[in-house]
């Protein structure tokens, strides 16, 4: 298994999976409160009973829709992230909760809560193996039925509340800060000099097109999560696009007293992608590669290609990303930024391999560097999503 950074420990192996035979007389031992069963069947959010073991031996009816199944038979043995088709379900041998990324999932500390007699109350975020993120709110609490110990779980889709919570951030902070600047601008253009105009003028050109970028970003996002975002393949040279880059983010607020060089030697290839949505990736690395950096700080972006017929984009900046958060960065709303953010490396992961073809990882532990990179094919397949 691969692990980002200097993580090289998974969590320690819990308690042994119960055998074929443990989990019938327990799935049969739960059937028959038929009158608990009828009640969390007509419940529109998803209930699962886990036994000590954290695996699945009753499930209601809203999670049959959730985990794609129509026989719970299906569910029964199970743990919840190999239901859900968690992609680190399978890091491990023992499967979920047992690898790395575990140690930082809301639902897991929840069972093992319940499970232990507490009553916790956490969020996960998960991503399937078909690339669909979901935001989850888990609620779990235990309970012994003739002598055997387990947890019930309530499971809630959070996505759409943090969804708006993104959307809320971005409207009434970032760009609401732009529209701010865009109007000030305008207000010292009335009452300016003429040979004042020219330099006001470029100012209002350029939050003009950042309010403009703002928005229409947040457009592209909702189209790729749901799958119909359109690619556009032309010929693209890797020098120019870099330069390109460098010119606009040097200019961002975000830069402020912080240094964007091209890292030497840079390639300068021919290849064949979207540029629209590969300078929103990149553009989105350099920026949060700007966030997290202080004054005085030197990013740099670079490319390369070797004999695999790939090319490699790169942006490091100082510093070191903490381990718990390497775990789970690339995941949709978590941030390190605080509330409300949690979008940029997310869809940086779901552009590049949804819709580019490419990869994207990071290091996060050599030289006191972090360094995130994107791998694109130099000639993609015809058969992209999208198209």
């Amino acid at each position: 298994m691969s692990l980002p950074g200097n993580i090289q420990n998974p969590p320690p192996v819990t308690q042994p999976r119960s055998d074929d035979e443990s989990i019938r007389r327990q799935v049969l031992l739960i059937s028959e409160a038929s009158e608990v069963r009828t009640f969390l069947d007509a419940i529109p959010d998803i209930f699962l009973v886990v036994n000590s073991a954290r695996q699945i031996v009753f499930a209601n009816k809203s999670a049959f829709g959730f985990f794609g199944v129509s026989d719970p038979v299906e569910l029964w043995g199970r743990r919840p992230g190999e239901a859900a088709r968690c992609i680190h379900s399978n890091e491990a041998p023992g499967g979920c909760g047992e690898s790395c990324s575990c140690q930082v999932c809301g639902a897991f500390q929840a069972i093992c809560g319940g499970l232990a007699g507490c009553s916790p109350v956490e969020e996960c975020r998960l991503l399937s193996l078909d690339g669909r993120p979901y935001d989850l709110r888990v609620w779990a609490q235990p309970f012994v039925l003739a002598g055997e110990s387990f947890a019930i779980l309530s499971i809630q889709d959070i996505s759409d509340e943090k969804r708006r919570q993104v959307l809320e951030k971005i409207f009434f902070h970032d760009i609401l800060n732009t529209a701010g600047g865009l109007h000030s601008v305008g207000e010292i253009m009335g009452v300016s000099a003429p040979e004042e105009m020219t330099e006001l003028g470029g100012l209002v050109s350029q939050l003009s097109s950042q309010l403009l970028d703002e928005i229409h970003a947040q457009r592209q996002m909702l189209s790729a999560e749901r799958g119909d975002l359109p690619v556009r393949m032309a010929p693209v040279r890797s020098g120019p696009l870099i330069d390109r880059l460098i010119t606009t983010y040097r200019k961002n607020p975000v830069s402020n007293d912080r240094l964007i060089e091209c890292a030497a030697p840079c390639d300068d290839v021919e290849f064949t992608t979207d540029p629209a949505l590969l300078n929103r990736v990149l553009g989105n690395l350099l920026k949060n590669a700007l966030e997290a950096s202080r004054p005085g700080h030197r990013i740099e972006i670079g490319c390369h290609s070797d004999a695999t017929g790939e090319i490699e984009f790169f942006v490091q900046n100082p510093g070191i990303i903490p381990e718990s958060d390497q775990l789970q960065i690339f995941q949709r709303s978590f941030s390190t930024k605080g509330y409300g953010r949690g979008i940029g490396a997310y869809s940086v992961k779901l552009l590049t391999e949804r819709y580019l073809q490419g990869r994207v990882g990071f290091t996060s532990n050599s030289g006191d560097q972090t360094r995130f990179f994107v791998r694109l094919p130099l000639e993609p397949s015809a058969q992209l999503c999208g198209v």
